[in-house]
């Protein structure tokens, strides 16, 4: 992560003319002061990438071919004032659509953050609407409100900005006020509020989304488990593979399954091999054959028909999962795997439980979960399907 901090700004009643649904590159025009403020905010080390709401896009109002005529046009302003902007974000939908990217949602933050490399909670998140003070509220930013645009009509009873000044000038000042406070200080020290505003905020979006896979994915769930549950009765076991944070879920959800997830049942282990695990195996076939082949080649040599293979990836297109998953359809062995939107593993497996997310932390948090609701169940089927046949013998 780069220590570089970033400016994120508003474009509208912020940097230019606040106009409704500007649609005319000649009619962008800067605010006074605009221009001395970026530069000065420029001079200070800040990155600056502008972050806007586009709903006149999914209006039919202008096309994104003309907002990137409006958008050459401020760019060419800022630079006759000696200011270049790191990246433009904009969000084309609709506010009743219901995504991720439209401000105060930070996906379009976090977007330019992992672009750019800079921590979004020590960022600087300026505007002059509710929905530029919540976006810096979201990732635990310093937010700054301009009285320029909107910012005169600020709601009352809004979540109150850190501060609040007349235009970008005055927010530049207030920005080097704290950047020599820093290097006054010499020992940088959490903002509690700040940090505490980003954690809640991580942990609530990770809630939503578990709750939104508790309304849509409970049916695939149980169906994955009864798959699971039917093969380790008949002799089978279970074979998982993924990468990264995906293949420590492999081995924690076999380790489950091997020792024990709840003290509900007193059972002999139940067969599962994380296939992420034999560290010569994975280096001496990706040496010689290539990376993509490591785990269908360890499916060819152990899976057999009555298995059942588990996929885990966070994009649904690693090529090694997909490898694997295509021999193990071929074996004639059912496949289970977790992803997230989209992706072609959504569309190859018997079942496709996906996370309704594109945040890979999110989508890794919710494939924890899922795993662990596999396991619960997977004993319930098999145990309590033994317990019941004991007691129809005595």
């Amino acid at each position: 992560m780069s220590k570089r901090r970033f400016a994120i700004l508003d474009r509208d009643g912020t940097i230019i003319l606040e106009r409704h649904y500007l649609s005319d590159p000649s009619e962008v025009e800067l605010l006074p002061g605009s221009g001395a403020g970026l530069r000065s905010m420029r001079d200070l080390g800040f990155g600056t990438v502008v972050i806007t709401n586009q709903s006149a896009i999914g209006r039919g109002m202008i096309s994104e071919a003309q907002l990137d005529l409006i958008h050459r046009r401020f760019r060419e302003l800022l630079e006759q004032e000696g200011v270049f902007l790191d990246g433009i974000y904009f969000c084309p939908h609709l506010p009743e659509e219901g995504c991720d990217c439209r401000k105060p949602a930070p996906a379009l933050l976090r977007s330019a953050a992992r672009e750019l490399g800079f921590d979004p909670g020590e960022s600087f998140v300026i505007g002059d609407k509710v929905c530029d003070i919540e976006l810096g509220r979201r990732v635990g930013a310093t937010t700054i409100l301009v009285r320029t645009g909107y910012g005169e009509q600020f709601e009352k009873g809004a979540p109150p900005p850190d501060f609040a000044v007349n235009d970008l000038e005055e927010a530049a000042k207030v920005m080097k006020e704290i950047v020599e406070k820093d290097n006054r200080n010499g020992q940088w020290e959490p903002d509690m509020k700040r940090f505490c505003d980003r954690a809640r905020e991580h942990l609530l979006e990770s809630a939503d989304i578990k709750r939104k896979i508790a309304e849509d994915c409970l049916e695939k769930i149980v169906e994955g488990a009864s798959l699971i549950a039917r093969a380790l009765r008949s002799g089978g076991k279970l074979l998982l593979c993924g990468n990264g944070g995906s293949a420590a879920d492999c081995q924690h959800m076999a380790a489950e399954f091997v020792s024990l997830l709840t003290k509900d049942f007193s059972r002999p282990g139940l067969k599962a091999i994380a296939l992420t695990t034999d560290s010569s195996l994975l280096t001496a076939y990706a040496n010689d054959f290539g990376f993509e082949g490591v785990f269908a080649r360890q499916v060819e040599t152990l899976g057999n028909a009555g298995d059942v293979l588990i996929g885990i990836s966070t994009s649904g297109n690693s090529k090694n999962i997909i490898r694997a998953v295509e021999v193990a359809q071929r074996l004639k062995m059912p496949t289970i795997v977790l992803t997230g939107e989209g992706g072609q593993l959504a569309k190859m497996g018997s079942v496709a439980i996906c996370v309704p997310s594109k945040s890979t932390q999110h989508i890794q948090e919710s494939h924890i979960a899922i795993e662990h609701a596999l396991c619960d169940l997977v004993e319930c089927f098999v145990f309590s399907a033994e317990k019941g046949a004991e007691v129809k013998k005595q």
